[in-house]
């Protein structure tokens, strides 16, 4: 009897250990009004930087990272609050959210350009990663860096994107 419950104790112990889950946040519904009241088109620019800063104070540039202006509507503003911000998963976007979605790269130096943008209030996101020594090996650093930025028709904003 000894024999059985020595496995069955342990079994119990060690699953206790185990790391749980982080439940992704369920998604707001899809506002198709919201997006179809979206301007299509625009005479709108915005060029700009994306970079983040170690602790140590050297800098890390976005170079060859993908940026995007993504129109801020109830939808985005979920993915901003709860998971830019809270650091919650979400659960997979609906795939008409990329509707309005404009996307270019970073350049050597982070450096990015848009042109012809839709007048509008947009999320300005992109990734700035590298790797930085540790005792266990190489460990990833950086992160997601996002803000809000507002576009007007013939007009060019400069807009830095930095944590």
């Amino acid at each position: 009897m000894k024999k059985v419950w020595i496995p069955l104790v342990l079994t119990l112990a060690l699953s206790a250990c185990a790391i749980p889950q982080q439940q992704a946040v369920p998604r707001v519904p899809f506002p198709v009004a919201e997006y179809d009241a979206l301007p299509k088109t625009g005479t709108g620019s915005l060029t700009g930087q994306v970079f983040m800063r170690t602790v140590g104070g050297d800098v890390k540039f976005g170079a060859g990272s993908d940026v995007h202006l993504q129109p801020v509507t109830s939808y985005t503003q979920q993915w901003y609050d709860v998971n830019y911000l809270g650091g919650q998963p979400l659960a997979a976007p609906d795939p008409r959210a990329s509707q309005g979605l404009l996307t270019t790269q970073a350049d050597g130096s982070g450096n990015f350009s848009f042109s012809n943008v839709p007048p509008g209030k947009y999320f300005l996101s992109s990734t700035v990663t590298w790797q930085a020594p540790s005792q266990y090996g190489l460990l990833p650093q950086g992160g997601v860096v996002a803000k809000i930025v507002t576009i007007s028709n013939g007009t060019q904003a400069r807009e830095m994107l930095t944590k």
